[in-house]
C-alpha cells in the first residue's frame, strides 16, 4: 500500500472503531508528517482522499475534523443488531435531569442519614411501587445495589456461599451476564429448557434436587431475555413448588418486567413467596436511567448475608442517583416515561419482526415477543458463531445465540436488537442476514 494511502486506511480505522467521533479534531498535516515519516503533500493528498471520501471535512482555522456524516456509508444496523442496551435515543432524560437537580438540593441531609442498604426514600418508594401494583414489599425488605448485575451477583454468591460445588438450575436462553458470572467464578449450571410446547424438564430437576445435585434455581419470569416472552404462570408455580418442596432459593432477574407491550405490568413471581425464599433481583438501568447504574435486591431470608457481602464488596451504593430516582419516583413522572418506552419498543419489535419474517427462509422460528427489546431467531439452518463472523467482515455486528443458550441449539439462534430499528435505512442489513441464511 503506498504511503498516502497507509495514512488514509489508519484514519479510517480510527473512525470506525469509535477513537474519533464527528467534529473531532484530527492531526494536523505537520502532525501526520512527523507521525507517519512522510512529505506535507502526501499528508495533504491523504486527507483531499479523506475529503472526497466523506470522511473528514476541513474547517477554516482548525484544521480537518471528523465529517458528521463519516459513518453514515455503513448500516445503521451494523452495531446495534448485536448490541445489548437500548437506543439511547428512545429515553426522555430530561424528567430524570430535573429530578437530579432538585434532589440534590436535599443531599447534604441525605449524607446525614445513614444508608448502607440504600437511601431510606428510594427504599420507600420501591416498596410503594409494588403495593400499587398489588403486591406486598417493605422498605427493609429492599437492599439498593450498584446497578443490576451487582443485585444478580450477590444473590447468587448469598445462596451458593460455603458450597464446594455449587449447581444452579437456570431457565435457558438467559441473560449473558448471568451465564457469564456463573461461569467465572466456577458454578455448575443445569440447564432448563422448555420445549416446543412450552415444558420445562421438570422431572429432571426434581430428580436433580432430590439427590441435592441443585443448590438453587435462577430464572426471569417476565419478558425473559433474550425472547421476550414470560414464563407461563403454570411453570412459574410448579418451578416454585418444587424450590419450596426441596428447600431451595429461587434467583428472580426482574429487569424487564415493566418493558411489557400491554399495559398492565405483571406481578413478579416474588409476590408468591410466603417463605422468603426468592431473591429479586432488579434494576433501573433498562426502564428508566440508563447509565445510572442503580439496582435493588430483596433477598428475603438471605438478608443477612446478603447485606455482609455487599459491606465487604461495595460498601454502600452512590447517593446522588438514588436521590434522583427516589424524586422521580415520589413525584409519579416516570409513569408516562415508562408508558412512552414500552410503546416505542413494542413499535420497533414489532416492525423488526414484520421486516423479518417474509425474508427468513423455512424452518427458522421466530415467535412474537411480547416485552422487552430484541428478537430471537431459532433453528437457523447455519452456525451463528460463523454467522456473526461473516457479518463482522461485512460490517455488521451480530449476537450469536450461545451468549444467551450454551451449546448447539445456542449455535442455530441469533439474537437481534430491535430498539435501533429503522425500516428505511437498514434494508440492505436485513438483505445480507437473509441471503446469509438461506445459503445456510
Amino acid at each position: 500500500m503506498s504511503k498516502y494511502g497507509t495514512i488514509v486506511q489508519h484514519v479510517i480505522d480510527s473512525i470506525e472503531h469509535g477513537s474519533y467521533q464527528a467534529g473531532d479534531a484530527l492531526p494536523s498535516l505537520r502532525q501526520l508528517v512527523a507521525q507517519h515519516a512522510v512529505s506535507l503533500n502526501t499528508a495533504r493528498r491523504a486527507y483531499y482522499e479523506l475529503e472526497r471520501l466523506g470522511y473528514v471535512e476541513a474547517h477554516a482555522r482548525s484544521g480537518y475534523v471528523v465529517a458528521a456524516g463519516a459513518l453514515h456509508g455503513a448500516d445503521r444496523l451494523a452495531a446495534p443488531l448485536g448490541a445489548p442496551f437500548i437506543d439511547t435515543a428512545l429515553y426522555d432524560t430530561r424528567p430524570l435531569t430535573h429530578a437530579f437537580i432538585g434532589a440534590m438540593r436535599r443531599y447534604d441531609q441525605a449524607l446525614a442519614e445513614p444508608a448502607l442498604a440504600g437511601l431510606p426514600a428510594l427504599r420507600r418508594q420501591i416498596a410503594q411501587q409494588a403495593h400499587a401494583e398489588g403486591w406486598r414489599l417493605q422498605a427493609d425488605d429492599v437492599l439498593v445495589t450498584c446497578g443490576g448485575m451487582e443485585a444478580l451477583s450477590l444473590a447468587i454468591a448469598a445462596v451458593t456461599h460455603g458450597i464446594a460445588d455449587p449447581c444452579v438450575a437456570v431457565l435457558l436462553p438467559a441473560f449473558p451476564g448471568l451465564l457469564g458470572w456463573l461461569g467465572e467464578h466456577g458454578v455448575r449450571v443445569l440447564p432448563l429448557v422448555a420445549d416446543a410446547d412450552d415444558r420445562l424438564p421438570l422431572a429432571a430437576l426434581a430428580q436433580a434436587l432430590a439427590a441435592g445435585e441443585v443448590h438453587a434455581i435462577a430464572l426471569m419470569s417476565a419478558f425473559c431475555h433474550p425472547h421476550g416472552r414470560s414464563l407461563s404462570a403454570a411453570n412459574q408455580q410448579a418451578l416454585l413448588a418444587l424450590a419450596q418442596q426441596f428447600d431451595v432459593p429461587l434467583i428472580e432477574d426482574d429487569a424487564y418486567r415493566h418493558l411489557g407491550f400491554a399495559d398492565a405490568v405483571p406481578q413478579p413471581l416474588k409476590a408468591l413467596d410466603h417463605d422468603g425464599r426468592v431473591l429479586l433481583c432488579s434494576t433501573f438501568s433498562k426502564s428508566l436511567a440508563p447509565g445510572y447504574r442503580v439496582g435493588w435486591l430483596a433477598p428475603g431470608r438471605y438478608a443477612d448475608i446478603v447485606r455482609r457481602l455487599k459491606l465487604a464488596h461495595t460498601l454502600a451504593s452512590p447517593l446522588p442517583n438514588q436521590l434522583a430516582l427516589a424524586e422521580l419516583l415520589a413525584g409519579g413522572r416516570h409513569l408516562p416515561l415508562l408508558a412512552r418506552l414500552r410503546g416505542q419498543l413494542a413499535q420497533k419489535v414489532r416492525a423488526l419482526e414484520a421486516a423479518l419474517q417474509p425474508r427468513l427462509p423455512d424452518g427458522v422460528v421466530l415467535r412474537a415477543a411480547e416485552g422487552g427489546y430484541f428478537v430471537w431467531l431459532e433453528q437457523l439452518p447455519c452456525d451463528s458463531v460463523q454467522l456473526a463472523a461473516e457479518a463482522e467482515r461485512a460490517g455488521i455486528v451480530l449476537a450469536p445465540g450461545t451468549l444467551c443458550l450454551p451449546g448447539e441449539a445456542g449455535r442455530r439462534a441469533l439474537r437481534l436488537n430491535a430498539s435501533y430499528f429503522d425500516p428505511l435505512r437498514q434494508q440492505a442489513a436485513l438483505d445480507w442476514l437473509a441471503r446469509a441464511l438461506r445459503q445456510g
